[in-house]
C-alpha cells in the first residue's frame, strides 16, 4: 500500500522528514487514516514534534559553528559536525521556500503544476552537501597525512635556513641544510660536531609555565643543540590546554547527543503510536543516527586522549581528529546520498511499486466492470511525479456503437475513484477503440 511504501521510505531515509508542513500534514492524515487514529491530533503531533526539531536545528547549527571559532578553527569533528547541522538548516529553509511555491500556484506557467519544485530544490542542495562533505573528507585526508609536528618543523626550519643574510641567525643557518626542494625536506645537524648551546626552553617553561611545564623544565638538560631545540618546538603542545578543549568539546557535544537520543525516544515511545506518522519514522531515524555519530565522536576522541600511550603505536595522538571526522565525513554523505537517490527517483518518473500498480489496476477493474469500455494491463501506467503518484489511463472502447457521453462518463468515474486513492497526484484518463469493434 501507499502507507507501507512511506514507511519504507522513512526508514531508509532519515532526511526525508524535512518537507513542507503541507506535505506532512497531508502525510500525517492518511497515515493516521491508515492506523485507525484521530487524524487532527495526529496532525498536531507531527507539526509540534517537526517544529521544535526545526528550532533546535537552527540553534545546535549556530552554536557549534561559534564553538568551531571559538576553539580557534583547530578541531575537525566540530568543523564536520558543524557543516552538517548547518546542512540540516538550509535544506529546511529550501523546503520553506518551495512549499511557499508550491502553494501559490501560477497555472500559466505551470499548467501541470508545481510539485517538482520541493524534489529539485532538495535534490540540488543534497548534492551541494555531499559534495561539501567529500571536500572535507580529503581534506580530513591530507591533514592525516601531514601531521601539525611536520608542519610546525617545515616552517621552523624554513624560517632559519632563510635567514643567510641576518647575521644573528648566521649559526642557527649553518646548522640547517635543504636536502629536497621539491619535498621541504630539511636536515639539522645532529652529529657530535654539533655546537651545543643554552637551552632557551627551561628558564621559559620554569618562569612563565604552568605547574606541569615546570616539573619539565626542571628535567631538562641545561645545554642542547640547536635540533633538539627545533623539534621540541615544533612538537610540544601543553597537555593541560589540550585537555581542557577536549572537554569544552565533548561536553557540548555530549549535550548535543542526549538532545538527539532524547528527540528518538519521544519519537519512538510516544509520537509514533500517537500518530502513525511516516514523517516521525523520518524524524526518529535521522535523530538515531546522529546519536550514533556524535555519541561516537564524544567517547573515540576521549578514549584516544586517556589512552594516548596505548594507542600511539597503532595511531599518532594529532591524527585521531582527522581520522574520526574523516569517519564522520562518510557517514554523513552516505546520508545525504540516501537523499539524493531518493529525489532522482521521484524526478526520474519511475515505476511505482508492483504491489501499488495491483491496487490501482483492481480500483481501475472494479470501476469498469459491466462498462463498454476495458484497461488493458499494458494501458495502465503508474510513476511518481513528485513525492506522489501520476496514473496514465488508456481505455478501450469496446463497440462502435455507443454514445460519446457514456464514454466520457466512464472515463470520469476512473478518474474520480483513482484521485481518491492515497498519493495519488494526477490521473490522465485518455480512450481509444477497440480493433475488434469494427
Amino acid at each position: 500500500s501507499a502507507s507501507e511504501t512511506r514507511l519504507s521510505r522513512a526508514g531508509r531515509v532519515g532526511k526525508s522528514w524535512i518537507s513542507s508542513e503541507n506535505d506532512q500534514a497531508a502525510s500525517a492524515v492518511l497515515d493516521a487514516n491508515e492506523a485507525g487514529i484521530q487524524s487532527d491530533e495526529a496532525v498536531e503531533v507531527v507539526k509540534c514534534t517537526t517544529r521544535f526539531a526545526t528550532v533546535m536545528c537552527v540553534i545546535i547549527a549556530f552554536v557549534k559553528v561559534s564553538l568551531y571559532f571559538a576553539t580557534g578553527q583547530q578541531l575537525s569533528c566540530v568543523k564536520t559536525s558543524a557543516l552538517d547541522s548547518l546542512g540540516d538548516l538550509v535544506a529546511n529553509i529550501i523546503t520553506l521556500y518551495t512549499g511557499y511555491r508550491m502553494t501559490n500556484l501560477d497555472t500559466s506557467r505551470y499548467p501541470v503544476g508545481q510539485s517538482k519544485f520541493q524534489n529539485i530544490g532538495c535534490l540540488v542542495f543534497s548534492t551541494l552537501m555531499f559534495a561539501l562533505m567529500f571536500g572535507n573528507a580529503l581534506n580530513n585526508l591530507e591533514t592525516l597525512m601531514e601531521t601539525k609536528d611536520e608542519v610546525g618543523y617545515k616552517a621552523i626550519s624554513r624560517f632559519f635556513y632563510q635567514t643567510e643574510a641576518v647575521g644573528k641567525f648566521a649559526d642557527w643557518h649553518a646548522d640547517v641544510k635543504l636536502e629536497n626542494a621539491a619535498r621541504e625536506i630539511y636536515v639539522w645537524n645532529e652529529d657530535e660536531s654539533a655546537e651545543e648551546i643554552r637551552n632557551p626552553l627551561k628558564p621559559f617553561f620554569a618562569q612563565s609555565g604552568d605547574e606541569d611545564e615546570k616539573a619539565m623544565a626542571k628535567e631538562m638538560e641545561d645545554n642542547v643543540t640547536r635540533a633538539w631545540v627545533v623539534e621540541q618546538t615544533s612538537n610540544y603542545e601543553n597537555e593541560a590546554q589540550l585537555w581542557e578543549l577536549l572537554k569544552t568539546q565533548n561536553k557540548f557535544l555530549a549535550c548535543c547527543a542526549t538532545y538527539k537520543f532524547c528527540l528518538w525516544l519521544y519519537c519512538v515511545m510516544v509520537a509514533i503510536p500517537k500518530s502513525g506518522s511516516s514523517i516521525l519514522v523520518a524524524l526518529a531515524t535521522d535523530k538515531r543516527n546522529d546519536f550514533i555519530c556524535t555519541g561516537s565522536i564524544v567517547v573515540l576522541t576521549t578514549l584516544a586522549f586517556l589512552c594516548k600511550d596505548s594507542l600511539s603505536a597503532v595511531i599518532s595522538e594529532d591524527a585521531v581528529d582527522p581520522f574520526v571526522s574523516l569517519i564522520l565525513s562518510f557517514f554523513i554523505m552516505y546520508n545525504w546520498s540516501e537523499l539524493m537517490v531518493e529525489h532522482c527517483t521521484v524526478l526520474s518518473q519511475e515505476a511505482a511499486s508492483e504491489d501499488f500498480e495491483l491496487a490501482v489496476r483492481t480500483e481501475i477493474n472494479q470501476v469498469l466492470h459491466g462498462t463498454v469500455c476495458c484497461a488493458f494491463d499494458k494501458d495502465v501506467k503508474v510513476y511518481f511525479s513528485s513525492n506522489k503518484f501520476t496514473v496514465e489511463v488508456v481505455l478501450t472502447v469496446l463497440s462502435d456503437n455507443v454514445l460519446h457521453s457514456a464514454v466520457s462518463a466512464v472515463a470520469a468515474e476512473v478518474e474520480m475513484q483513482v484521485s481518491r486513492l492515497e498519493d495519488i497526484e494526477r490521473v490522465i484518463v485518455s480512450t481509444k477503440h477497440s480493433a475488434l469493434s469494427s
